[in-house]
């Protein structure tokens, strides 16, 4: 997430005479003394922050957007269907404002001065044809518009979509939302009620982090020069490169697409040699199993007695090679892979640490900074870390793993404030964050916590978890055996 611009004294100015406003104008809209808004643009005082911040979101929300080098006018608009959302902004000048008042007659109505966008729409071969001309007309100079064309080609005639003024200010409005969508679209179903009961108090303390691996995202500054590592707090200016780039999820878990642009090469480095290795030999069984595939190559998992892969030229069949393989009465395979690598467990945990802490808002950083530090360097107050839960869950298969963040709202004594969700394929893995100073205590034995059963209620779902202790910080090696069952016999002893 890019670091928000605060509006400068003269690009408030600039701002007001784009918009034809007067200081009295904008003092009203804001709900600010006019006074505060002509001591600020004279530079003889900045307004507290509440006023600051109020002043930027009218400017804003009239379709004001601030740059490093000045500001411009257009507007932002979130579109969202039930596949997800989307966002299209469009920039002009008060000369040339004739694509947004097209996409106003389009989305909403025009009545000069004024422009208002209604925010439920349809798909309809009308809105269709309507669109395609406004892009044919405004695609050469915004090519970007033609995104348009392909969310609604994406779209069932009659499909309802939303088109909203500004993004979803937290995850329960979004939920909102999308419980208001699909009501449109499916109006013979009941109402999301059962989804409000077991999401509904998560919600009200939780804001949820879900990004795409789908598609490119890149989590950061996009500029070099703005950067500053999440990990070291390293700049260019104080020595860190960032030429190479660096996986938000690892690579070799199917990651292609989300990219953290705020991580120096020196940390990325440290992290592809030193811990994250871990992370992968142990999830290693599940990759073959998955047939999760890294930059195009399937993993091929060799030990002592033989090797576990998928043969491509056999329907991408998975094979399982092993001088030590068993058969029970029961038809049950049993196969011992033999010692793997040795590993620090506890790299484990920092592993899953540094994938949230890729994707985190930049806001919650600086409560997380002694998490930081033991991700980076191995830094860490003495004792046990909390437990992951780990379990397996029929959900729908993904090329790529999976992360999802619940970060706390409010304070609390027991609840984390940063709860996570791994997954990789049917594998699933909940953590907390540790050592973030939003918490009280170490968050040992969290999971079972009533007060955390009671929001996480989708959990109490999950027929069994396996929590597992990744504390150690010492070299072990690790021996990985695989359970064939016949589709028959029974699972005395499920794990993950």
């Amino acid at each position: 997430m890019a670091q928000k611009i605060l509006p400068r004294p003269e690009q408030v100015r600039a701002a007001r005479s784009l918009l034809g406003w007067s200081q009295q104008d904008l003092a009203s809209k804001a709900g600010v003394a006019v006074s505060t808004v002509a001591d600020f643009e004279r530079g003889q005082r900045s307004p507290v922050q509440n006023n600051a911040l109020a002043i930027q979101r009218t400017l804003e929300t009239a379709g004001v957007q601030f740059t490093e080098t000045g500001v411009s006018h257009g507007f932002h608009w979130t579109f969202m269907t039930e596949r997800g959302m989307s966002d299209l902004i469009i920039t002009f000048t008060p000369e040339a404002v004739e694509p947004v008042v097209d996409f106003a007659s389009i989305f909403g109505e025009v009545e000069p001065p004024k422009v208002a966008i209604s925010k439920i729409h349809c798909a309809t071969p009308e809105l269709r044809s309507k669109v395609t001309d406004f892009v044919d007309r405004h695609g050469a100079k915004l090519p970007h518009l033609h995104r348009l064309n392909k969310m609604l080609a994406d779209m069932n005639d009659g499909e309802f979509f939303l088109l909203l003024p500004t993004p979803p200010s937290s995850t329960a409005e979004q939920y909102q939302y999308e419980r208001a969508l699909h009501q449109l679209n499916h109006p013979q179903k009941q109402p999301l009620d059962e989804h409000l009961q077991l999401f509904g108090l998560l919600l009200e303390k939780y804001d949820l982090h879900n990004p795409r691996t789908d598609k490119r995202f890149d989590i950061g500054n996009a500029r070099t020069d703005d950067r500053t590592c999440r990990f070291c707090g390293r700049t260019k200016e104080t020595g860190a490169k960032f030429k190479k780039e660096a996986h938000a999820i690892p690579a070799s878990l199917g990651n292609k697409h989300l990219k953290l642009c705020d991580e120096c090469d020196e940390c990325n480095g440290h992290f592809g040699t030193e811990i994250e290795p871990t992370l992968v030999e142990l999830l290693n069984v599940q990759r073959v199993f998955l047939g999760i595939e890294s930059r195009g190559t399937s993993p091929v998992i060799k030990f002592p007695g033989g090797q576990l892969f998928r043969d491509k030229k056999h329907d991408n069949l998975m094979v399982m090679a092993s001088r030590n393989i068993s058969e029970d009465a029961s038809g049950v395979l049993r196969a011992r892979l033999d010692s793997g690598k040795l590993i620090v467990p506890q790299n484990f945990y920092r592993a899953l640490s540094k994938i949230a802490l890729s994707v985190i808002p930049e806001e919650e950083l600086a409560a997380l900074k002694k998490t930081i530090r033991w991700v980076r360097y191995g830094e860490s107050p003495s004792g046990p870390l909390p437990k992951i839960a780990a379990a397996v869950v029929m959900l729908p298969p993904d090329p790529s793993a999976q992360i999802t963040l619940y970060v706390r709202k409010e304070s609390s004594k027991t609840l984390p404030h940063v709860v996570c969700e791994f997954r990789l394929g049917c594998y699933l893995y909940v953590y907390a964050l540790p050592f973030s100073e939003r918490d009280d205590g170490d968050l040992i034995g969290f999971f079972e916590q009533p007060e955390f059963q009671e929001t996480f209620r989708h959990y109490a779902l999950v027929p069994s978890w396996n929590q597992q202790d990744y504390s150690g910080n010492k070299e072990i090696q690790v021996i990985q055996n695989i359970t064939l069952r016949p589709s028959n016999a029974p699972d005395r002893n499920p794990s993950p």
